[in-house]
């Protein structure tokens, strides 16, 4: 693989910047799936009544597309037909909705399929809507983080009060809204797959799965790249001529004129507005002025690793909606439980994310990843 492909500010597997600071302390997490688990919260109840059931199951170790397959299995639906909120990890315990067809519903013989199955059956209520992707209100994590070392000899080794330090920037300014490496493909693969389709390594076109993921790691890229730039260069959370401001719980966006700066940072500052960065389209980038300047520059130079030309008629072809997604996300509940120190290098962590955020970013923002062992020691 090409430097091209990683070597650039907020590359997958890259020192990212990050809101906090780098990090003072490593850790590592995911020692065994329950060291990892996501309860999804829907944010509103059943109807009691409608054309579908809801089914909240819980997983361990199986991928969110293997638990759409087994109920179309023992049910007869069509794969397409069953409704869920979000993709879940499979190296993890997680609690997830999902909806199916009533017409295909077996409510006696459901149970019994996922208690041989080993799926837990949570809860299973009618409702009156098929659920539909990032509808859910957040995700809920508990980690059991291990191996919590200082980085080094003189660092604070105070590690409650270090905590504490960084959930109140987290609460106030929020973290770093990267997109997850898991994002990229296992060893950065759709990386790869975007040069071979965009330098014409592959022929012809992707089909819609593959088209679908392509785009995405595409757009993730661009949006990554400009969040690490405006962290390094301290814009990260400052409103500048031409940003896209979005209204706080909303999905209303408007732009930063010149003139309003002053009071538009103030309602920043408050919580009552976030900036956000660029989901690339065939459009290009929605911002003016600038940020519009910017966001071009760096979405051109991430379109021309991969072979701009192509990629951009792909988005012209394809009918690619340009979008935005915010650069920082407060944590409001970030709570943690540290074991003995004597005894233990464990850290308990919980918190709540809003649908397309990564756990393992938040992690970014508190930890290194764990120390590697000094050469010959045993």
């Amino acid at each position: 693989m090409t430097d091209c492909l990683l070597d650039w500010p907020g590359a997958p597997g890259s020192e990212r910047p990050r809101a906090c600071g780098l990090p003072q302390w490593h850790a590592g997490f995911k020692a065994t799936p329950e060291s990892f688990r996501v309860d999804e919260d829907l944010g509103f109840a059943p109807t009691g009544e409608g054309n579908h059931w809801l089914l909240r199951l819980e997983k361990r170790e199986m991928t969110t597309g293997a638990l759409v397959d087994w109920i179309a299995s023992v049910t007869g639906t069509k794969p397409r037909d069953i409704g869920f909120c979000g993709l879940k990890d499979r190296q993890a315990v997680t609690s997830q909705w999902l909806s199916i067809p009533h017409e295909h519903f077996d409510a006696q013989a459901f149970p019994r399929a996922c208690a041989d199955r080993g799926v837990g059956l949570l809860a299973m209520e009618r409702h009156d809507k098929k659920l539909r992707r990032g509808i859910h209100r957040a995700n809920r994590f508990q980690l059991l983080l291990h191996d919590v070392q200082p980085a080094g000899a003189d660092t604070e080794s105070d590690l409650a009060g270090y905590l504490a330090a960084r959930r109140d920037f987290l609460v106030t300014r929020g973290m770093a809204n990267y997109f997850g490496e898991q994002r990229y493909g296992r060893g950065f693969s759709n990386l790869q797959a975007l040069r071979e389709w965009g330098q014409g390594e592959r022929r012809g076109s992707p089909k819609r799965q593959a088209r679908n993921w392509l785009i995405s790691t595409l757009r993730s890229a661009i949006f990554d790249r400009v969040l690490a730039v405006r962290l390094s260069d301290g814009s990260f959370d400052a409103v500048l001529p031409g940003d896209i401001l979005q209204l706080s719980g909303s999905r209303s966006r408007f732009a930063a004129e010149p003139a309003e700066l002053d009071a538009l940072q103030a309602r920043v500052n408050e919580g009552d507005l976030r900036l956000t960065g660029p989901l690339w389209g065939e459009s290009g980038s929605e911002a003016e002025l600038v940020v519009g300047e910017m966001e071009a520059s760096l979405g051109g130079m991430m379109l021309d690793c991969w072979g701009a030309n192509s990629w951009r008629q792909r988005f012209n072809d394809w009918r690619v909606a340009a979008d935005r997604r915010p650069l920082a996300i407060p944590i409001e509940d970030l709570a943690f439980d540290i074991g003995p120190v004597e005894t233990d290098d464990t850290l308990q962590l919980s918190f709540s994310l809003p649908p397309g955020s990564y756990a393992t970013e938040l992690i970014g923002e508190l930890f290194l990843p764990p120390a590697s062992p000094e050469p010959g020691a045993a």
